[in-house]
């Protein structure tokens, strides 16, 4: 996980009595806990409610979490993706080079915006510009959420976000060094990776339309199909880009991770109209922990125990 950049965390804090992964949107707060005191790790989701800081509040309580280190994972709507040329400064010293190039990028002041950046390998072997991905959020929508998690009793250390978490968790539910793929589908859309040599390339986003989030809730064979056609579609573009960006043979092994229900059949939809490779796995296999939690949380939840697992190692 790349986690600084961000402009949030300058201050040094004592040794951490736990590591926690969050994420934390409108309709529901989600935690992964490791303490360091050999307690096992443990996994939770909870609809957020009227109050999300009162509800993050219970739940930290209720995790005996307060005072451990906290990573948050921004949910994709937090913030833009943007991919730009690599400056020729140090990798501590790229932020500050392309806050002048993304100006053009981005919907608000250049003053309001906080960002992190991480490469993209392997353009310059092939004559092309290096790239960098470069994250951009808002610190006018940080600001109260970092209130409501410092009010909560967790220590915010890091700020991570969700493209990364989601490939670090890859990486273990699916290794190998050669091309592969993975889809994760939440309520509001679908990221689509591509990797090599557990290495993420391409990340990419896309979002559910009216029509969309309609077939999802009420299920019906003829829609319900355009709605499979139309995620293979964007997938697709995917596999493309990474093909003809990156000179190297398309993914063929489709990871597909989804945390909604309905969607039966989507696998094997994806698996005749683009020919792929597509497996299904149970993040429980990779994270007892999430075992404690319905089906469809196991695989919201699945990356930030990835994260949290990861915490505190490098």
């Amino acid at each position: 996980m790349a986690k600084t950049g961000w402009g949030f965390f300058s201050k040094r804090r004592r040794g951490p009595v736990g590591h926690v992964a969050l994420s934390l949107s409108m309709d529901r707060l989600a935690l992964v806990v490791r303490p360091t005191d050999g307690r096992p790790v443990r996994a939770y989701e909870r609809a957020a409610g009227a109050d999300v800081g009162a509800t993050l509040q219970s739940l930290v309580r209720e995790a005996d979490a307060v005072g451990m280190d906290c990573e948050w994972v921004l949910e994709p709507g937090a913030y833009s993706l943007q991919q730009v040329d690599k400056p020729a400064v140090p990798p501590a010293e790229w932020v500050q080079a392309l806050r002048w190039k993304v100006r053009d990028l981005i919907g608000f002041p250049i003053d309001d915006a906080v960002m992190n950046a991480f490469e993209v390998p392997g353009l310059d072997s092939r004559g092309r510009p290096p790239t960098l991905y470069l994250a951009v959020a808002r610190k006018d929508e940080l600001r109260p959420r970092i209130a409501q998690i410092e009010a909560s009793g967790l220590q915010l250390s890091s700020i991570g976000i969700s493209d990364l978490a989601w490939a670090e968790a890859v990486r273990t539910l699916s290794p190998g060094d050669d091309s592969q793929a993975a889809l994760v589908i939440d309520a509001r859309g679908g990221t689509m990776l591509a990797m090599r040599e557990n290495t993420l390339f391409v990340a990419r986003r896309f979002e559910f339309d009216g029509d969309d989030q309609r077939v999802l809730r009420e299920p019906q064979a003829g829609r319900t199909e355009r709605l499979f056609e139309r995620i293979a579609l964007e997938l697709q573009r995917t596999l493309d880009y990474f093909d003809r960006t990156h000179q190297r043979p398309p993914p063929r092994r489709l990871l597909l991770l989804s945390g909604l229900e309905g969607l039966e059949g989507l696998g094997a939809s994806l698996r005749n109209s683009l020919g792929l490779d597509v497996q299904s796995v149970s993040p429980e296999s990779a994270w007892p922990e999430l075992s404690a939690l319905p089906e469809a949380a196991r695989v919201r939840v699945a990356a930030l125990s990835a994260v949290a697992m990861g915490a505190g190692r490098a």
